[in-house]
């Protein structure tokens, strides 16, 4: 047998489509794995109008594996790039939100309505899932392969899919896919740093992420001899997903000329935790990535633990402090490594999605859908029928969230913004709240 010949995807072709920079790594995270088994393997980045991906985020997603193929195309090419798939592509990763999982799948079923065979479809999420997660789950529902982090999600998606009167054999417990291939640091660094990653959304409000601020500094007084660095999620110039606050990272460069140890940095977050001895964040998917590295991790309690703030994703993990207790002891262990097991880290997790996805390919496969409509969990076949013919694929791809999220009292909406973008500094704040 000649060496590559056992490899158990072998002569397939598996392509992935991917919007924003976490939803590209953990696309091109699987597209690694599927090519070390044999796989020919390219990624498609679908970019947004004026939310193209910066360079630097894209050379973060070629780094991953170099060795895949990346085109990149506008999202509105989605049907003509997949119209020629059936046939030469085995597998399609959507490595997409949910709204543009739904979009995507109407979209295919009409590109593949008249192929006799189609790609299995692959979903998976590039992060943890602490809001609307059983909505994501349903988003997704119409993948063949459904990979989820946990038990804990897969008994969710079960709960919903039966409530429908659905079966849930698409999903497949794989673990955090950015997880597979961590271990734990051979040995610690000298004078570790103490790193905060931030999250384009958390938290909401201008005075608690003043407050993060403030704190950070304090830390950094408080452990001189070590650097304490703040991690953009992104850079003001770059798009993410979900809407992001800016001004953090700038009120912590103008702390930083004052305090030396205070930096911040955009150096790639696995850069930032090899040099890490204390990772710090309100319910950043970071904090899994450095547990499994065996660093010592903080979840802010500060501001309290809810749904908002994401932070009761760790409320069994062990490691929900307030920054006073931080300051006292930073790098001691203390998550449950037995939580972590259950949250996302699932050692075998590669070897469970290469085995799931090559059984699928292997299977015979239905067209996707029926009449035009999405799965079963998407409502009923009545009420998705009424969706298309009232607001069209936008209608059904949106749940219809559309009308609620449409744009009013724009005057007041952007006085409001103003205010609240200075709540905490100083007397421009003051200012505008008389």
């Amino acid at each position: 047998m000649a060496p590559g010949d056992d490899k158990r995807l072998a002569g397939r072709k598996v392509a992935a489509v991917a919007c924003f920079d976490s939803f590209g790594k953990m696309a091109m995270t699987l597209l690694a794995a599927c090519r070390r088994q044999g796989a020919e393997t390219t990624l498609h980045l679908l970019e947004l109008n004026n939310r193209a991906l910066s360079r630097r985020q894209r050379l973060e997603i070629r780094r991953i594996d170099p060795r895949t193929r990346i085109e990149k195309h506008a999202w509105g090419d989605l049907r003509s790039l997949c119209q020629g798939m059936p046939g030469k592509v085995d597998a399609l990763i959507l490595g997409l939100d949910g709204q543009r999982s739904r979009d995507s799948f109407l979209q295919l079923q009409q590109a593949w309505a008249q192929a006799s065979t189609r790609p299995r479809l692959v979903s998976a999420y590039p992060g943890i899932l602490f809001r609307f997660a059983l909505e994501g789950m349903l988003d997704r529902s119409g993948a063949d392969l459904l990979c989820l982090n946990s038990p804990h999600d897969l008994a969710t998606y079960a709960r919903g899919r039966r409530a429908l009167g659905l079966e849930s054999s698409n999903a497949v417990v794989t673990g955090l896919p950015i997880l597979w291939r961590t271990r734990a640091r051979a040995d610690a660094p000298e004078k570790p740093s103490i790193v905060f990653f931030e999250q384009p959304s958390i938290p909401v409000h201008p005075l608690q992420r003043r407050f993060l601020c403030d704190q950070l500094r304090e830390l950094a007084k408080a452990w001189p001899d070590h650097p304490v660095i703040f991690k953009p999620r992104t850079s003001s110039i770059e798009s993410t997903l979900h809407r992001r606050h800016g001004e953090m990272a700038s009120v912590i460069d103008q702390m930083a000329k004052e305090q030396p140890n205070l930096r911040l940095s955009f150096k790639p977050a696995t850069q930032l935790l090899s040099r890490c001895g204390c990772a710090i964040t309100v319910s950043s998917t970071a904090a899994l990535e450095a547990m499994a590295m065996g660093i010592s991790t903080r979840i802010v309690g500060d501001l309290g633990v809810t749904e908002t703030l994401g932070n009761h994703f760790f409320a069994d993990s062990g490691t929900v402090a307030s920054f006073a207790a931080i300051r006292e002891n930073p790098f001691e262990l203390k998550h449950d490594p037995a939580w972590l097991a259950e949250q996302g880290l699932v050692r075998d997790g590669e070897q469970r999605f290469i085995e799931a996805l090559r059984e699928r390919i292997s299977s015979d496969v239905s067209p996707l859908g029926e009449g035009q409509i999405g799965p079963g969990s998407w409502g009923s076949q009545a009420w998705q029928t009424t969706a298309l013919n009232n607001g069209g694929r936008r209608m059904l791809s949106t749940g219809g969230a559309r009308s609620s999220q449409r744009k009013r009292h724009r005057t007041r909406r952007l006085l409001r913004t103003m205010r609240d973008g200075v709540v905490g500094f100083g007397w421009l704040s003051q200012w505008l709240r008389r």
